[in-house]
């Protein structure tokens, strides 16, 4: 029965930073399952791993699943990862590891890091509590009762968006009259951080393209 290891990786751009222990276990692989095929074949040449690729992403069908699912059962030993960070959290695919999981397959953990957490830590903002809301619908009446519900919720949330979303986001949130925390391209050089109103960071920020998160603090009954 093969071991499906679940590896978390950098949220950098830079493989070296992956831990060592994850790069070994990469190494022995031989089915590699990435999110893209750019970041995945450079991650697997850092490891200097000659497994066999297979990409799983926000396209995938049933059919792929069950594909890489039949591959999976003529290996030993393989990984899945996502372009940064820990899969499954708002990345492929859990649908996947559901299905793993159903036929008995042994699957453990590689440890990495978290643009959640990662993004928490530099805040400022308190989570002891915190609620990780993903990503925002793209429907515009589901967007407006996403952000209606972050405004009023109880506890610290935590959401993620795409990196050209960034200042139709901001859009979305200036009716929302606290300052938040956005968080830009965690882990690499460029990386940078902000804590403001809204409608001050739409003003700094509406030209960037690039990977964020997003902290709002909880709603304080005046």
């Amino acid at each position: 029965m093969p071991t499906l290891y679940i590896a978390g990786v950098s949220i950098s751009d830079n493989p070296k930073d992956i831990p060592l222990k994850t790069i070994n276990t990469i190494k022995e692989c031989t089915l590699a399952i990435g999110e893209e095929q750019k970041y995945a074949s450079r991650l697997l040449n850092a490891c200097d791993s000659k497994a066999l690729l297979m990409l799983l992403n926000e396209h995938s069908t049933d059919d792929t699943r069950q594909d890489i699912l039949k591959e999976l059962l003529s290996h030993d030993k393989a990984v899945l990862f996502s372009d940064a960070g820990t899969p499954c959290i708002s990345d492929p695919d859990y649908k996947f590891i559901s299905l793993v999981r159903s036929k008995g397959i042994k699957i453990l953990s590689l440890p990495g890091a978290s643009s959640i957490t990662t993004a928490i830590s530099i805040s400022g903002i308190d989570a002891s509590s915190f609620f990780f809301a993903g990503f925002p619908p793209r429907d515009k009446k589901e967007r407006k009762i996403f952000f209606d519900k972050v405004d009023k919720s109880s506890v610290t949330t935590v959401f993620m968006e795409r990196p050209y979303a960034l200042k139709s986001t901001l859009e979305d949130m200036l009716f929302i009259k606290r300052k938040i925390s956005i968080a830009l391209n965690l882990g690499k050089e460029d990386e940078e951080s902000y804590y403001d109103y809204p409608k001050e960071l739409l003003s700094l920020l509406a030209i960037k393209k690039a990977p964020f998160v997003v902290i709002v603090p909880k709603y304080m009954k005046k």
